[in-house]
């Protein structure tokens, strides 16, 4: 997951922020992270999805599932299309079963991405890193869609 995590910050990113940004946003894998991963992985109130190209792991999406939110989304470089798209979609019928919303922090490269999905700019925002680095984005915001309807 850390190093999908850091291929696409670099890969689809790298347009929107300076590099200074990137780095810190993009560190590689280290103890630390992968105790910090392996934990929401095991934690009930996180859902964590991947997705898969036959045994090569190419996105992963994390959500509170108690708090309504869409803590990361990401996917690296690959010739399958959609992914990024199925991924949201599977998360948010699991965080809609008892959640009302999800909300996110959208990069700055993603904003679209997160509109076309139906979600709404609450404004901007600094997505604070374990390294107290300040990554620029966009709060966004899916309301839980009615009964009957698609989401």
């Amino acid at each position: 997951m850390l190093r999908v995590h850091r291929e696409a910050i670099l890969s689809k990113a790298a347009g929107h922020y300076p590099q200074t940004t990137l780095d810190a946003w993009a560190l590689g894998v280290t103890p630390d992270r992968v105790a910090r991963a392996e934990r929401q992985i095991a934690d009930p109130e996180f859902i964590v999805l991947v997705a898969e190209a036959g045994d090569e792991l190419i996105g992963y999406g994390v959500a509170i599932r108690s708090q309504g939110q869409l803590r990361g989304l990401y996917v690296k470089p690959n010739t399958i299309s959609r992914v990024g798209s199925a991924l949201l979609s599977e998360l948010e019928k699991l965080v809609f079963r008892t959640a009302e919303f999800l909300t996110c922090d959208a990069s700055l490269n993603a904003v679209g991405f997160y509109r076309a999905h139906g979600y709404a700019e609450l404004g901007r925002t600094d997505h604070v890193l374990m390294s107290g680095a300040n990554v620029p984005c966009m709060r966004m915001k899916k309301d839980r869609p009615a009964k009957g309807a698609r989401g």
